[in-house]
């Protein structure tokens, strides 16, 4: 059964823990006009939603932070109402990934944007990012964590690396009674609040752009982040079954691991387009691996004959796509994925009950939709505080 690409998915709610595996999940919905600015042009919606498999309430969170599923940030933001005025003072830290990369890049500009739009607002808030010094700095993401705890920081958004670098930190932060809140990724063996992309909607909304584009038939590659990341994992097999539900004439003739490296993305790539001269398309699982299997494609002289597609949504991206080089890129919003959680957060400190499972925005952005800016899309609203 296939389904109709959303380009407007917008989603959120706190997690205890990220869907596990290409099973049953919440949909995402648009979001609202924005306060903060867009930092780059985005994409345009797509014609028709999705059916949803499960459908979030519209206007009360508890049920789905109780039962354990993901909600829509448009389903629960009028029920949440205005951020309550606070008179206390908030020192928020957010351990992220690696700044080299520019998604984490768009996360920590998003969350010094909230910081600084809810102070305007009225909040006395700080808001510090520090990150790993690369995508593998495992230990040194530790002791950036550590050291917020050290610190005693009133609230700490969290992205951790790998399923388990951060264990020992967000135990060590769970005891000494800090709030916490995954963005994005979350951590394998401590059930915490999480604002994610729903990497499996991600992963399928790429399988059926790339699908339609190449007639439904031939043969797709993909090519994988770091495969101890939950999200490099559920973007790949939730690609592949869904490939392999709903489309027998694809076959799937290579998986190959990039670990989020450009370079190493250029490399397998060149060597599986070896193999497979009449390869219709290679799906990425972030926009870096995909601007380096560009790269491989343009040298073998295939562009506009293997399709390209990737994740995430990063200006180099945006610029290929409207450049007519890269394909596609399903883009996630980390801008404002970050100032959701923060929003989440801030709301807790606060004193307010908010959903624990909340899904990211995300929208495929191609040549027929990327002139569109995130605000469009999005129609974010900022925020209010009363």
């Amino acid at each position: 059964m296939k389904r109709k690409l959303v380009s407007v998915l917008l989603v959120c709610a706190m997690a205890v823990t990220m869907v596990a595996g290409c099973g049953s999940k919440a949909e995402e919905p648009a979001e609202a006009p924005a306060a903060t600015p867009a930092p780059a042009a985005s994409e345009a919606p797509a014609a028709t939603e999705k059916p949803e498999a499960t459908q979030a309430p519209a206007e009360s969170e508890a049920p789905a932070a109780a039962s354990g599923e993901f909600v829509k940030y448009n389903d629960i933001k009028d029920g949440l109402g205005p951020i309550p005025k606070s008179d206390k003072t908030f020192q928020i830290g957010f351990t992220a990934k690696a700044l080299e990369n520019e998604f984490w890049r768009m996360e920590k500009e998003g969350a010094e944007a909230a910081g600084k739009a809810l102070k305007e607002a009225g909040l006395d808030i700080t808001i510090t990012v520090a990150a790993a010094n690369g995508e593998s700095d495992v230990q040194g993401q530790e002791a950036v964590m550590k050291d917020m705890i050290n610190k005693k920081y009133d609230g700490i958004m969290v992205a951790p690396i790998a399923d388990t670098n951060l264990t020992a930190a967000i135990e060590e932060g769970v005891e000494a009674g800090i709030p916490l809140i995954c963005v994005n990724d979350k951590d394998a063996n401590v059930d915490l609040p999480i604002v994610g992309a729903d990497h499996k909607d991600t992963a399928e909304l790429a399988a059926e752009w790339i699908a339609t584009k190449i007639g439904g038939k031939g043969q797709v590659a993909v090519v994988q982040g770091l495969p101890t990341a939950e999200a490099a994992r559920l973007r790949t097999d939730c690609f592949v079954d869904y490939i392999k539900a709903n489309y027998p004439d694809i076959e799937i003739v290579a998986t190959q691991n990039a670990d989020w490296d450009r370079t190493k993305a250029k490399d397998v790539s060149a060597t599986i387009l070896k193999q497979y001269p009449d390869l219709k398309a290679i799906y990425a699982n972030n926009d870096t691996m995909a601007m380096g299997v560009l790269e491989s494609v343009k040298e073998a002289d295939l562009l506009g004959k293997c399709l390209v597609v990737g994740t995430d949504g990063t200006s180099e991206a945006l610029d290929s796509v409207k450049a007519g080089e890269l394909s596609a890129t399903i883009n996630d919003f980390p801008f404002y994925q970050s100032q959701v959680a923060a929003e989440m957060l801030v709301r807790k400190l606060s004193g307010q009950d908010v959903p624990e499972k909340i899904y990211s925005p995300h929208a495929v952005v191609d040549a027929d939709n990327c002139n569109l800016s995130n605000e469009e899309i999005l129609g974010w609203k900022g925020f209010t505080v009363e």
